[in-house]
């Protein structure tokens, strides 16, 4: 309620202030002002969004790149399905490696695998009563493996 007072004093003293009436030069002083500020070289718009440009279009043409060879049959052993039905010198994708982020760099690992592991990589054990076989491990950047191949 105290506060209710204060406001209704500080309006009444305002309605006894006298208002100046508008003085011409002051505001076209402020109008020329306003309109130096407006009138300083910018930018050309284009020049603002062309990183953004540059970024769509390595876009594009890495979405071309990576479906060209899908749609003329060209496709990587593997990356392809078939790849699994294929001998066994050829890779074979690993179970759950489609769902892994795509490679950007890789390296070829020969290695010696315990016959045990082979079934987890998507590849039926050969039918010999070794412990382990010699493989060959595509690795992805992440140390994931993606693919797998018996080396004879």
């Amino acid at each position: 309620m105290e506060h209710e007072r204060e406001l209704a004093d500080a309006m009444r003293r305002m309605a006894d202030v006298a208002v100046p009436d508008p003085d011409p030069r002051r505001e076209a002083a402020l109008m020329r002002a306003f309109d130096g500020a407006h009138r300083q070289p910018r930018p050309a718009r284009w020049l603002r969004y062309w990183p953004m440009a540059a970024l769509a279009s390595a876009a594009v043409v890495l979405i071309v790149a990576a479906v060209n060879p899908v749609r003329t049959g060209r496709q990587a052993p593997l990356l392809s399905r078939a790849a699994q039905v294929e001998p066994p010198n050829e890779f074979i994708v690993v179970p759950g490696a489609a769902a892994l982020p795509p490679m950007e760099s890789g390296s070829l690992v020969r290695l010696d695998l315990p016959v045990s592991v082979l079934p987890s990589l998507g590849v039926t054990p050969p039918s010999t009563r070794a412990s382990a076989v010699t493989a060959d491990l595509i690795v992805g950047q992440d140390g994931l493996p993606r693919a797998v191949r018996l080396v004879d």
